[in-house]
């Protein structure tokens, strides 16, 4: 069979974990089945994504799309237009329409894997990717987006969500479409190599992230005002409106020297830097699941995290232990860090036992799992939905 996957909304370097978890499913897809595929890319970018995925088996086509934000251009319009214009469904619906009178037809394909869900995911046959709902929630409720998921799900053959909280809502959200809905897990988006490791340095944080508004980077650096003895890298896309804020609060004289936005970057130099940090904190306010978390598992560093619904579910799903804070609150954030540079190993070994529960889950398992739902798809439908037999082991899996 022939499946055709639509990257084309993903610029390397500027989409954080969306990009590494298209990355690594379309290196299971590679490894784990005999299907032919062809990857849509941003014109532009083709170079980054051979780079990354240089196998011949993949055919790529690279799209034209206007009105991106992640320009030059878009991220001057981003950091000075209104969230409520940016975000509004009048604003949306007009970028989308732009943008679909320049994207290919599909017609040359079995079926269509869409791996952002905020993007019109529009095809005969389409597998959706449904990382989360937080544009469907009143604090982070963005009309526009939240009308493209919508249609995205209603259009869908399938829809997969990768972790068990979002999955159990989307059922709960989406009830008319829990038979074509599947929880399909990742592995670590970017484990830690298995070599020998340096030292960690005492009292260096880390926080790999874009800086999204609801990444929540502002508690933490109000945190680190409350916190002398530690420094934090902060590596990950500089996104507008809240870079510009970060890097003037992060250039005051309390912080000065102690905090460090170096953008985005390579994976090995994420490496080297997983390899220093003493700690990993993930204040965000919402996520599917942190991959930062995960990330730190693997290489057994300790985690203190914000006390959002998904994470608490990421914690209980992996049977971790974290230094929990209140979100929104830098003090509780930054007692929450000394409670775990006390306790150190404690919260270390923790991670290594979560990361355990999920070594033996690889990208050619999920590879294979996809491709289970693509050819259910392109068959028609025939039967009940595929399952990944790896999510009947999570403790969100309820069908």
């Amino acid at each position: 069979m022939r499946f055709t996957v639509e990257a084309s909304p993903i610029r390397p370097g500027h989409a954080a974990g969306l990009e590494a978890f298209t990355y690594g499913l379309l290196h299971g897809l590679l490894t784990g089945t005999d299907h032919d595929y062809l990857v849509n890319v941003l014109r532009g970018t083709l170079d980054d994504w051979r780079a990354t995925m240089p196998d011949d088996r993949f055919s790529w086509r690279e799209v034209s799309l206007p009105l991106l934000a992640d320009t030059r251009y878009g991220q001057v319009l981003r950091r000075w237009t209104p969230d409520r214009v940016r975000e509004s469904l009048a604003v949306r619906r007009a970028l989308n329409a732009v943008r679909q009178r320049a994207a290919v037809r599909h017609e040359d394909t079995d079926a269509v894997l869409f791996p952002f869900h905020c993007a019109p995911a529009r095809a005969r046959a389409s597998v959706l990717v449904l990382h989360d709902l937080r544009h469907l929630h009143a604090a982070f409720r963005s009309p526009g987006f939240e009308a493209v998921i919508r249609e995205n799900v209603a259009r869908a053959d399938a829809v997969v969500v990768s972790w068990p909280h979002p999955y159990r809502e989307a059922l709960a959200t989406f009830p008319e479409a829990a038979d074509r809905i599947a929880l399909v897990p990742p592995p670590t988006f970017q484990p830690a190599p298995r070599r020998a490791l340096a030292r960690s340095e005492p009292g260096l944080l880390l926080y790999p992230s874009s800086t999204a508004n609801h990444k929540n980077h502002a508690t933490l650096l109000e945190a680190m005002s409350l916190l002398p003895e530690c420094r934090l890298i902060c590596p990950g896309p500089l996104v507008e409106p809240e870079a510009g804020r970060l890097l003037a609060r992060a250039a005051r004289p309390d912080l000065a020297g102690r905090v460090s936005f170096p953008g985005f970057v390579t994976l090995d130099e994420l490496n080297r830097l997983y390899a220093r940090a003493d700690a990993v904190v993930v204040p965000s306010l919402w996520e599917a699941a942190s991959g930062a978390m995960l990330e730190a598992f693997s290489w057994g560093l300790p985690v203190a995290c914000g006390d959002a619904e998904p994470l608490r579910a990421q914690l209980e799903f992996t049977g971790a232990e974290a230094a929990v804070f209140e979100a929104l609150n830098p003090e509780s954030c930054a007692a929450a860090v000394r409670r775990l540079l006390a306790d150190r190993r404690r919260y270390a070994d923790a991670s290594r036992r979560a990361d355990a529960r999920l070594a033996a889950r690889t990208w050619t398992d999920t590879g294979r799992d996809y491709a289970a739902i693509l050819e259910w798809v392109a068959g028609g439908r025939t039967g009940r939905m595929p399952r990944s037999p790896f999510a009947a082991s999570l403790a969100g899996e309820a069908r």
